[in-house]
């Protein structure tokens, strides 16, 4: 795993600053795992980039739809796996199918399915007393032959 870049939000407007760097790394096709505890800001973080690449709509948690796709200047996939369990319900989502439409997919906790992909980035929020830290990784696995 590689440190990318680390930025630090005390208010939601350095969060929307830390969206505009962060867009600048990813591409088509690209997958980021969002890892933060409840309220962390990673639904607020896919709703700031999705504003900044001009989604078809805006953002929305997709803790009960599970997958949200937005059409826009880079379209978006937004995944949230938290109600999911069970790696077989996982399996029955069709999450695979949409990884690489040419849109960015954020995945909110990625337990489940992070040993299954080989490369990624992932973005860590630690909330420590007023002020939010987003660590920006880059990681990748090597295929078993």
């Amino acid at each position: 795993m590689k440190l990318i870049d680390r930025y630090e939000a005390r208010n939601p407007e350095d969060t929307e600053q830390i969206a505009k760097a962060l867009i600048t790394y990813l591409k088509p096709n690209d997958v980021v795992l969002l890892k933060g505890e409840l309220g962390s800001g990673k639904t607020f973080l896919v709703k700031a980039i999705c504003r900044l690449w001009h989604t078809d709509q805006p953002a929305v948690s997709p803790t009960f739809t599970i997958i949200n796709q937005y059409s826009g200047t880079q379209p978006v996939n937004h995944i949230d796996l938290y109600r999911i369990e069970d790696p077989l319900e996982l399996d029955n989502l069709g999450w695979e199918e949409v990884l690489y439409t040419g849109a960015v997919t954020f995945i909110e906790w990625p337990e489940l399915i992070e040993n299954r992909l080989d490369d990624f980035f992932e973005i860590k929020i630690d909330m420590q007393n007023d002020k939010r830290i987003f660590s920006f990784f880059k990681r990748s696995k090597q295929k078993s032959p």
